[in-house]
């Protein structure tokens, strides 16, 4: 055999196993897939909100896989089923507190506790009437500065508690409904006082570009990181007694005017919240 003729015969030989071996392979169906049923079934769970203990054949890795989801993984009805537990022990020590105790004052003839406990319960009622109320729409344009002092002095005469007033020389205006600001600035100013414990609350009115803004500080330990992160959230409140509905309820009247509100700790110490309005 020449050599030209071997060489051939070589290269046909090695085309044909390549050509063996690629068909054999074509015609093997592949190994199946030990981890796809495992990971469809995991998935299936948490997308329902629920994760189960691993099932008897589970490949290892999806088991490992299942443990560190359920490490940094809450259900997804917890967080919801946590809030609502919070809320009803919330309004449940503030009715023991308005309610029940002053009856059993009554009971024992301390009818001054009475007319106390009916004070607060009033004032409870009231603040839940006020959150369950549609927010009322702007119906015209105000001179913040003025309606600012207005209710800083009912604040100051109710509560004994002296405000530091600041506002420029000029109107700080902004397209609001008149008696809802007023309602919700008061509320942040009570909660100042509470939590600066009656020292000086400053208040500040400004122009900043399109905005007006109207910023309260207290003197007092400042929010929490918790309190930070649940700033929104109805009944959350670290007072004693209280509903924790006044910052709720300021914020619900302030998005009602097309505003938002800010909230954080001064750099010398105490809470700031900041109320941010459509300047007009």
């Amino acid at each position: 055999m020449t050599v030209p003729v071997f060489v051939a015969a070589l290269i046909a030989l090695v085309a044909f196993g390549v050509g063996w071996a690629l068909a054999a392979r074509r015609e093997t169906p592949p190994s199946p897939d030990p981890y796809q049923p495992a990971l469809d079934r995991l998935e299936g769970e948490l997308r329902q909100g629920e994760s189960g203990a691993a099932p008897v054949g589970e490949p290892p890795a999806v088991t490992r896989l299942r443990g560190a989801v359920e490490a940094g993984w809450t259900p997804k009805d917890a967080p919801r089923e946590e809030a609502l537990k919070q809320a009803l022990g919330r309004i449940a020590a503030f009715l023991q507190g308005a309610v029940e105790e002053p009856l059993k004052a009554v009971r024992d003839g301390d009818n001054e506790l009475l007319r106390e406990g009916i004070d607060r319960a009033l004032g409870g009622l009231q603040d839940l009437e006020f959150f369950l109320r549609e927010p009322l729409t702007p119906d015209e344009t105000h001179n913040l500065v003025s309606l600012l002092q207005q209710v800083t002095r009912e604040f100051i005469v109710d509560w004994e508690t002296a405000v530091r007033f600041m506002a420029p020389a000029t109107p700080v205006r902004a397209h609001i409904h008149k008696s809802s600001f007023l309602d919700a600035v008061y509320l942040l100013l009570h909660n100042a006082g509470h939590f600066g414990e009656g020292e000086t609350v400053d208040v500040t009115v400004e122009a900043q570009g399109d905005d007006a803004r109207v910023t309260i500080r207290d003197r007092g330990p400042g929010f929490t990181d918790e309190a930070l992160e649940r700033a929104r959230d109805l009944f959350y409140t670290t007072r004693p007694g209280a509903l924790g509905l006044g910052l709720p309820f300021a914020r619900k009247v302030i998005e009602g005017f097309g505003g938002h509100l800010e909230v954080g700790n001064h750099a010398e110490g105490g809470a700031v919240v900041t109320m941010v309005l459509p300047g007009a």
